[in-house]
């Protein structure tokens, strides 16, 4: 009897078994992964950057003599160089950011005051900002706006038409503001080259008449306005761990 028992109990555990064998045989294999595959982290424009640029820029001049009512436009244009220093801060694609630039420029030209017997000739010797930016990054791509103050230093003379000789001067350091776009691109972690342009507005100033002015028997308002496009090529110092992300 004792013998019986332990058969059956033998017998039942080999039947328990075997289902359960045969539902694992059925179940799918798992892949196994041999390796982890590290997946780079994207471009990240975090960071310092400083460089250099050079570029053409244009613009005009307008003169309003006062009392007389009459005006003259000279434009002007010619290059520009200089150094620019900055730092973005990258939050998914969104790239926010402050930029100073510095350029000696050599921007001029002139044309006939409204008295023909004398040429007004005006020249930009330098252009500077201080300007926030705010893009959009496709990983090493950016396009972006920029807007901020500007600065700038013009020399406006007047000429005895005949004679080319200097019978008034009028120097002065401007302070207006400055709008642009541009597009950046990173060709390695560090180095990136953009094209921008730029639109300088610095209002108007005047100079009094009198000796050495430029028409001693009036005094005369002066208006500048600039337009640059420039390529610049930035070092990037440091990129950060890859673009921070917000939700």
């Amino acid at each position: 009897m004792k013998n019986l028992l332990l058969a059956g109990a033998a017998s039942m555990a080999v039947l328990a078994f075997q289902p359960a064998q045969a539902a694992d045989l059925m179940r799918p294999r798992q892949p196994v992964a041999d390796t982890v595959v590290a997946v780079p982290a994207g471009f990240s424009w975090t960071g310092i950057y400083g460089g250099v640029h050079l570029g053409y820029g244009w613009g005009r001049s307008n003169w309003g003599f006062i009392p007389a009512g009459t005006f003259t436009s000279p434009s002007s244009d010619g290059i520009f160089g200089g150094v620019q220093l900055g730092y973005n801060y990258q939050i998914n694609q969104l790239v926010l950011g402050i930029e100073g630039d510095a350029s000696a420029a050599d921007l001029s030209g002139w044309s006939s005051c409204p008295n023909p017997a004398f040429t007004c000739a005006s020249r930009a010797n330098f252009l500077g900002t201080i300007r926030g930016r705010i893009g959009w990054a496709w990983d090493r791509t950016l396009i972006y706006g920029t807007g901020g103050v500007a600065f700038g230093n013009f020399r406006n003379r007047t000429y005895d038409a005949a004679t080319v000789t200097q019978v008034g001067s009028y120097s002065n350091s401007r302070v207006g503001y400055a709008l642009g776009a541009g597009l950046e691109y990173a060709w390695t972690p560090n180095v990136t080259t953009k094209l921008e342009y730029m639109y300088y507005d610095f209002g108007s100033s005047t100079q009094l008449a009198g000796p050495g002015s430029l028409d001693p028997a009036n005094e005369v308002r002066i208006r500048n306005n600039v337009h640059t496009v420039k390529i610049g090529l930035n070092y990037l110092f440091s990129t950060g761990p890859g673009p921070m992300a917000r939700y």
